[in-house]
């Protein structure tokens, strides 16, 4: 202590020996440094110790301090989290199916339309309509209008045009119940008539039988050909 006392002594002497004030020159030099190059404010300065606070223990005083850290981190968690790499997603090759061989589709379904028989005399009758064509847009019956047995023909159908877009098909039977078929083929010029044959002594009474086809074209009736079945 004896030691410390003596160059404490000492020092005091020599500083009150020195000079007590600074030459102008340099303080001036100083300032005007000082006014030509201004601090700029440090953004986290809130964050730094202010050395002439006095020092306290932890956190304790500056709960500001502590807020501003946690917030930092979580945002750090945050950008690293989402902004991280991430691997791409591996998409494994799909494996080849089983080839299957095409099918041809299957025809449409014809259409199918029943017509009552205008039968001036004897007992009802009908046609089935049949249509692979599809040009049928509508059968109906006609109205007779010969004597029985002499206008229209019995082994044959007569085939005529009511207009560009209507067939009409008439031809004789017997007076009995019966239930005509009429086919139509693809193309729409081939028919078939099928009527089933009658028994009894009414056999040989005929009567006019005219079918009425209307059309979704023009058909010339020249270019139908009618066949009679049994």
């Amino acid at each position: 202590m004896t030691a410390l006392n003596d160059f404490d002594r000492v020092l005091g002497e020599w500083l009150d020996e020195g000079p007590r004030r600074a030459p102008d020159r340099p303080i001036e030099l100083a300032v005007e440094h000082a006014r030509a190059h201004p601090r700029r404010r440090d953004p986290l300065g809130f964050l730094r110790p202010d050395p002439m606070a006095p020092r306290e223990r932890g956190f304790g005083g500056r709960p500001v301090l502590v807020l501003a850290i946690l917030g930092l981190l979580l945002a750090a968690i945050v950008a690293i989290g989402v902004g991280g790499p991430r691997d791409p997603a591996v998409v494994p090759p799909a494996s080849p199916s089983p080839t299957t061989p095409a099918t041809s589709a299957s025809p449409s379904r014809p259409a199918v339309f029943q017509v009552d028989l205008s039968v001036p005399e004897g007992q009802p009758q009908t046609v089935e309509v049949i249509d692979a064509s599809g040009l049928v847009v509508e059968a109906s019956s006609g109205s007779p209008s010969g004597e029985a047995g002499v206008s229209l023909p019995f082994e044959s159908v007569e085939v005529t045009n009511l207009d560009p877009t209507t067939l009409q098909l008439g031809w004789s039977g017997l007076p009995c119940a019966t239930d005509h078929t009429l086919d139509i083929d693809a193309t729409g010029a081939a028919m078939t008539l099928t009527r089933p044959a009658c028994t009894g002594d009414a056999d040989t009474v005929l009567g006019d039988r005219i079918l009425v086809l209307r059309l979704s074209e023009a058909v010339a009736a020249a270019d139908v050909e009618v066949t009679i079945a049994p």
